[in-house]
């Protein structure tokens, strides 16, 4: 008798045991982590247009180039950079 005693005791630490660690796993899932970093505003609504514009800008492109791209998006003008035509940059 005694030895089943013993068992169910030792039974039921082994089941606390094992609710307690399954418990405080859970909750660990539930631990604030650092946000993770958006993009910034700006950059998540740029269209491609102005993708385009800004890489002739940069020089990334030859007008040749950024007009047949220019075409593919449906419309074929120049993008103005500082107050003039940026075709003259790239003369």
């Amino acid at each position: 008798m005694m030895v089943w005693g013993l068992i169910i005791g030792v039974s039921a630490v082994a089941l606390i045991t094992a609710a307690v660690i399954v418990v405080l796993r859970l909750l660990a899932g539930r631990v604030n982590h650092p946000p993770v970093p958006l993009p910034p505003m700006a950059e998540a609504q740029q269209n491609p247009r102005q993708i385009l514009d800004e890489r002739y800008a940069k020089g990334d492109l030859a007008t040749e180039k950024y007009l047949e791209r220019d075409k593919y998006l449906g419309s074929a003008r120049l993008p103005r950079v500082g107050g003039q035509p940026a075709s003259a940059l790239h003369r």
